[in-house]
């Protein structure tokens, strides 16, 4: 296709272009290179891979001097299936699996990730976060902690948060120990910090909570006194060390050393009373306050008078992280 741009002209084929590279995938046809994978040998051609990947091109042109090698074992923790589709993709930009197929998903994100095809490895990352549910959140996230996937990780993070009741209720049951961990870490997975205690005893009775790095997770400075002591203690999880360091810190002693969990709604108005807000202080029009009615007339105000303390102040229901007040 010609189009005129002044005294200049753009001539676009890109599509025959995409179709002659894609003839070569696994043709013998100029093929320069054969890679082997459990047994499996695959034609390629080193300029295209090294051109689309910087794994193939540190492989196949080692500090910038072609390999003399026609023939290479690859030593990828992948099956041949999956790196075909991977080979696919250099060549033709494009694959199709089926989206019911969790485990070959998972299976070609890892090899993605491995050799280093970033455009693959987030198209699959967003395929499967858009499919997360309560059923298979466990075995992608401890798929995403396995392999280091950050963009997936990032993604089932978000949901445990949205989810952690759910969560807490199952146990954390499939979660590994490095799923766990990350999850209790994050100040966003909010719920009762004694609930999830609870969860993790039970978690640890099933699984092997090395050095102890799960419970360590649980912010026992949030618990009151008496719940350390009728349930943290008889657990025998904790030591006595850690629950007196962590009873000095709920009765002020010693600075607590980890932040309290609260939700993050993104969008939320939280000021609303369908989320249970409340109106301490405020002057004019407090009911339209609580309704989420910007409209002019149809507001709290005060007077602003630095001499005075008094304000609007509303009381939230649940704590939550709030990133903008309007």
């Amino acid at each position: 296709m010609v189009n005129p741009e002044g005294n200049t002209i753009t001539i676009h084929d890109t599509t025959k272009l995409v179709k002659d590279i894609s003839s070569l995938f696994l043709s013998e046809t100029f093929s320069d290179v054969t890679l082997i994978v459990d047994n499996e040998r695959f034609f390629a051609h080193k300029v295209i891979l090294a051109a689309r990947s910087s794994y193939f091109e540190g492989l196949l042109y080692d500090g910038g001097n072609e390999i003399e090698q026609s023939e290479l074992t690859i030593s990828l923790d992948a099956s041949p299936d999956a790196f075909r589709n991977v080979l696919k993709f250099l060549y033709t930009g494009s694959i199709t699996i089926s989206p019911s197929d969790l485990d070959v998903s998972l299976d070609l994100i890892n090899l993605a990730h491995q050799c280093t095809v970033t455009d693959l490895e987030y198209a699959l990352g967003n395929k499967i976060k858009s499919s997360l549910s309560l059923k298979n959140i466990y075995s992608i996230l401890n798929t995403a902690n396995l392999y280091d996937l950050v963009h997936l990780r990032d993604g089932c993070h978000s949901f445990a948060d949205q989810h952690a009741s759910e969560i807490i209720d199952n146990c954390f049951e499939g979660l590994s120990q490095k799923s766990l961990i990350t999850v209790l870490g994050r100040d966003t997975f909010f719920a009762p910090e004694l609930e999830i205690f609870k969860s993790v005893a039970r978690w640890c009775q099933k699984n092997n909570d090395v050095a102890g790095l799960v419970v360590k997770c649980v912010r026992l400075s949030w618990l009151s006194v008496t719940e350390i002591v009728s349930t943290v203690w008889p657990s025998k999880l904790v030591d006595c060390e850690d629950l007196l360091q962590a009873i000095a810190e709920v009765v002020d002693v010693k600075p607590r050393k980890y932040k309290c969990r609260a939700q993050l709604l993104s969008g939320v108005n939280l000021a609303t009373s369908e989320h249970k807000a409340v109106v301490i202080t405020g002057r004019r029009n407090i009911t339209e306050l609580l309704a989420g009615n910007r409209n002019i007339g149809l507001h709290a105000d005060h007077d602003i008078n630095p001499s005075e303390k008094n304000g609007i102040t509303i009381k939230s229901a649940t704590l939550s992280l709030l990133i903008t007040f309007i």
